[in-house]
């Protein structure tokens, strides 16, 4: 069995461009009559208006603005002279000089404070994060006990617990 040899057609690149967006000529190059459009019941508005308008007035101009008042002449003694306006001062552009790779790098490392610094800082917000529930744990009874010492003193009726209630709050001290 013979295997047909394809045969790919050479793409020309000058030939082959790709259409441009706006087109050379127009897109419908060939009338073939005007449509129809079937409306039975089709009846346009009457434009005309039944009255005639009333004729429009031009606008009042408005008046013009009066003149506007001249300041006084400023009256300057005769033996002081007006000073003559100081020279903008220039100042001086600071000339940064190109370091060197090595010295931008040694500039960007921290200093052995501010590690140490930084890393005590993470040090204490993780064990925090991680002692929380052990925390409460141990703290949520004792406060539950005070709690409950302090209505008794102050004379609020304390609600009894059941059985069912105590042995679970036992058991929740136990894990």
């Amino acid at each position: 069995m013979d295997i047909p040899e394809i045969v790919v057609p050479e793409i020309n690149a000058v030939t082959d461009l790709p259409q441009v967006a706006i087109p050379q000529a127009p897109p419908v190059t060939l009338d073939i009559g005007v449509p129809v459009i079937d409306l039975p019941h089709f009846n346009p508005m009457d434009m005309e208006p039944e009255v005639e308008p009333q004729p429009v007035k031009p606008a009042k101009p408005r008046p013009a603005d009066p003149p506007a008042a001249k300041p006084p002449p400023v009256k300057l003694p005769k033996n002081e002279q007006p000073a003559p306006p100081a020279p903008p001062a220039e100042t001086p552009k600071p000339k940064t000089e190109a370091k060197p790779l090595t010295q931008r790098v040694i500039e960007a490392i921290p200093t052995i404070p501010q590690a140490v610094n930084t890393a005590g800082t993470s040090a204490i917000a993780v064990s925090a994060a991680l002692a929380t529930p052990l925390l409460l744990k141990a703290i949520r009874p004792t406060i539950k006990k005070l709690a409950k010492k302090l209505q008794q003193t102050i004379g609020k009726k304390v609600k009894v617990e059941s059985v069912s209630e105590r042995r679970k709050f036992q058991r929740s001290l136990r894990k």
